[in-house]
């Protein structure tokens, strides 16, 4: 849970990274490792295999077989915490179908964010679609950072400096404000806040620009009017199109976004949402996106 001290800041105490040792998976530990240096966190950090099978299913052969991948993988946690001496970690080899695998996550420590790492358009689909990570999304609460395929070359920090907070003006989106805001507090960032709307048609079209676009700049001022004064003035974003990603991405790209924090409906799940929009924003973000569920 994000909790603010006096000053006010930022606390997370526990990081749950999950991995299955690609490269996608050795990005989100870069960025969970930066995270928990700043924080004083620990890490936890989970490899989930499929349940191994039992004497009277399978052979011998295959047992050994299983049992040796069991050893291969506890080597490879052990290799993958060892490569960070600085940041307390705690290794999980779990094995079960991806819900138990899931529910024994969440019976963990109290969990206050999940880093993840996707491997591109069809790996975040298929990251998303009939695999722990796919639970993960349906089952948790606490906020998911993803790190995508198309993130900038450069070392991984922590310490945004400027963030971006896409919003559809639809429900409650008063959590995921208070990261945002929280976010940027803490790190002397500047916080931009988008809305894309489908343009006026003709006859209409100056409707967009004199009359549209104000109405939504109001309600995107209104999201943090009553929020603790930050060290920059919010910006507000209104831009045109049908297609809300390519706006996302395209205020991202021109303003050197360093951090998307994107909002998904409670009742909706997590991996039909991403299907269609999020997974689009993960997959070509030049900078991770902090995924947070709404009130309702």
């Amino acid at each position: 849970m994000l909790v603010l001290s006096a000053k006010p800041r930022i606390s997370l105490t526990n990081i749950v990274v999950a991995t299955d040792f690609s490269a996608a998976s050795e990005s989100a530990l870069d960025h969970a490792v930066a995270i928990a240096r700043h924080y004083n966190s620990k890490i936890l950090l989970i490899h989930a295999i499929k349940s191994t099978p039992d004497s009277q299913s399978w052979d011998e052969a295959r047992i050994r077989g299983a049992d040796e991948l069991l050893t291969h993988a506890e080597q490879k946690l052990c290799a993958e915490a060892e490569k960070h001496p600085d940041v307390e970690c705690q290794r999980f080899l779990l094995t079960g179908t991806a819900l138990e695998v899931v529910e024994h996550i969440l019976s963990l420590d109290h969990i206050d964010l999940i880093v993840v790492g996707t491997h591109g358009t069809k790996g975040v689909r298929k990251l998303m679609m009939g695999s722990v990570a796919e639970q993960i999304f349906h089952h948790v609460r606490c906020p998911v950072l993803v790190a995508g395929p198309s993130l900038r070359e450069e070392k991984t920090t922590w310490g945004p400096k400027r963030i971006l907070l896409p919003t559809d003006l639809q429900s409650d989106e008063s959590q995921t404000v208070e990261y945002a805001t929280a976010l940027a507090r803490e790190h002397d960032a500047r916080l931009d806040l988008l809305h894309v709307t489908i343009p006026s048609r003709a006859p209409f079209l100056e409707d967009s620009e004199f009359t549209i676009a104000p109405y939504f700049q109001s309600r995107l001022r209104g999201l943090i009017s009553n929020r603790p004064g930050l060290d920059h003035p919010a910006e507000v974003w209104v831009e045109f199109g049908d297609d809300p990603v390519i706006g996302i991405l395209k205020v991202a790209k021109q303003r050197a976004i360093d951090l998307i924090v994107l909002s998904v409906r409670p009742r909706e799940p997590w991996t039909s949402h991403f299907a269609h929009k999020a997974h689009r924003i993960v997959a070509e973000a030049p900078c991770p996106v902090l995924v947070v569920q709404r009130r309702f």
